[in-house]
Parts: structure tokens; C-alpha cells; sequence
């Protein structure tokens, strides 16, 4: 088992820096994972809601709230990924649908993670809440200057997938080092 997730791991890397390098192709070649990440989020948070929902610390509403739009835009970007295999004519359509839901989820959570930092302040006497703010006003910029420029947000899903498949990567490699 360690060969295979070693190959797989030095695969994976290998797969990351073309991701890297190439991210709007990457963006381009795999949009669906954009439907799988949001579906999975929200998927996530219903569940956590579920869990949590008797105890009276936790926020429920934001919970469900982050987990319904999460799970119906999971939703209709997996629809309309699917109907882009059929209908390339529209393939130009569904990937800037794809990426204004991206923009406006960014949007949302940073929104969202305003409202928590100023929950997180009521709570605690720490200065944590300062770094929720400040990451979620980020957000929303960010989301703002991408709502004008797409191309950006579409570098940046490309950007996120190669990361993400870097770490996995070393990830994989590290484990083959480890003791069982």
C-alpha cells in the first residue's frame, strides 16, 4: 500500500503543477468540482446543523443557511456542467454561471463571517474575532473585484485545485514515511 500511495502522491504533484501553471485551463477542464466542493459543503453543513441543532451555543441559522444555498448551487452547477457535455454551444454560458456563483458565495460567506466575528466578540474575551473580521471583509472584496473580473475568479479556482492537489500529493508521499 505505501508504493501505491507513494506513485499516487508524485502523480499527484505532478498533476498540481500543471494545475499551477496552467490554472484557467484547469478552471476550463474541471468545472464540475466546483459543483462537488459547494454540494459537499453543503451536504457538510446540513449534517453539522443536525448535529448541533440541541444545543443552544451553536448558530443554527447560518449553519442551514450556509448548507441549503451550498447544497441548490452544488445543484444547478452539476445540472448545468452536465448539460455543457451535451450542449457545447453553451459551454461559454455555464462556465461564467459556474464562476458568478463562485463570486457571490464569496461574497456570502464573507458577509456571513461579519456577522460571526461581531457574534465572536459578544462571546469571548479574546482578540480572535479581530482575524474572522478581518479574513471575512477579504472575502467580500475579493468576491467584489471578481464579480468585475472574472478571469480572475477562474485563475483562482484553477489556483485552489492545483494547492489543494499539491498538499494531497505531499500528503500521500509523507504517509509512506510513517509508522504503523
Amino acid at each position: 500500500m505505501k508504493v501505491f500511495n507513494c506513485i499516487l502522491g508524485v502523480f499527484a504533484i505532478f498533476g498540481s503543477i500543471y494545475c499551477i501553471f496552467f490554472p484557467g485551463a484547469t478552471f476550463l477542464s474541471s468545472g464540475w468540482i466546483a459543483a462537488v466542493l459547494l454540494g459537499m459543503i453543503g451536504i457538510c453543513s446540513i449534517f453539522e446543523y443536525v448535529r448541533n441543532r440541541k444545543n443552544p451555543d451553536k448558530s443554527g441559522k447560518t449553519v442551514i443557511a450556509n448548507g441549503v444555498l451550498g447544497l441548490v448551487f452544488g445543484i444547478i452547477a452539476a445540472v448545468m456542467s452536465v448539460l455543457a457535455l451535451f450542449v457545447p454551444q453553451v459551454r461559454g454560458i455555464i462556465d461564467i454561471t459556474i464562476l458568478l456563483m463562485f463570486v457571490f458565495w464569496l461574497i456570502y460567506a464573507g458577509i456571513a463571517g461579519i456577522f460571526g466575528a461581531t457574534r465572536q466578540k459578544k462571546l469571548t474575551e479574546g482578540k480572535m474575532w479581530v482575524f474572522t473580521l478581518v479574513m471575512s471583509i477579504l472575502l467580500v472584496v475579493t468576491g467584489l473585484y471578481a464579480c468585475t473580473h472574472l478571469m480572475y475568479a477562474a485563475f483562482a479556482i484553477g489556483l485552489m485545485i492545483g494547492i489543494e492537489l499539491m498538499v494531497y500529493g505531499i500528503r500521500l508521499v509523507m504517509s509512506v514515511f510513517e509508522k504503523e
